[in-house]
């Protein structure tokens, strides 16, 4: 624990993360604020692409800041800090597709998850691109969406960590806790079904 003098330093973006999350399990607010500022976009994009919808991506967003506020106290510094707050977001990502899973079986109507505002279609879109050309680009993205969602989690998650979020292998890894090659496999096992599923789009 950093003493009182020190935990009246001012915060600001120039504060580093390994003082920020101190100053967290300190009990200072500002400090989670400037953590949340510096991550919080991020970590929305990827739950967004894995859960495919905003109040629950919302949620799950502040769920991993208060899993963060409330445990700063177990940061392990062989972790960057923003490794340790991704793992948090996997996680509960995790813990809720398992949620979905045992809905789906106790309830007698199939669970459907709605689609995002923001698609991958959105993010690629060519906007030189006519009109017919555009909507067959986004057929074949929600297709893509839809299949990625069916993915067992281990899978999912390094697909969009790889590829969507732009992780290298080895961040990848780290986050997941897995080696860098069992990152490469889980991409290649995701990639090839998506290839078997929807051979017209690759």
């Amino acid at each position: 624990m950093r003493s009182n003098q020190n935990n009246n330093e001012p915060i600001n973006d120039q504060t580093s993360d390994k003082d920020l999350i101190q100053f967290v399990s300190n009990g200072r607010e500002a400090a989670l604020n400037e953590l949340m500022a510096r991550y919080k976009h991020k970590l929305f994009a990827f739950i967004l692409k894995y859960v495919q919808d905003e109040d629950v991506a919302y949620d799950i967003l502040q769920e991993t800041f208060i899993r963060v506020y409330t445990k700063a106290n177990s940061y392990k510094s062989q972790f960057s800090l923003s490794t340790w707050i991704h793992q948090i977001a996997v996680n509960l990502c995790r813990d809720w597709g398992r949620k979905q899973r045992i809905r789906h079986f106790v309830s007698l109507d199939s669970y459907v998850t709605p689609g995002s505002t923001q698609s991958l279609a959105d993010i690629i879109e060519d906007p030189n691109a006519n009109v017919e050309n555009q909507a067959s680009d986004r057929m074949q993205i929600e297709l893509l969406d839809k299949e990625i969602q069916k993915l067992p989690h281990k899978l999912k998650s390094a697909l969009i960590l790889f590829t969507v979020e732009g992780y290298s292998q080895e961040e990848c890894a780290e986050i997941l806790q897995v080696t860098p090659k069992t990152v490469e496999m889980r991409v290649y096992r995701a990639r090839k079904i998506l290839l078997q599923n929807l051979p017209d789009i690759f």
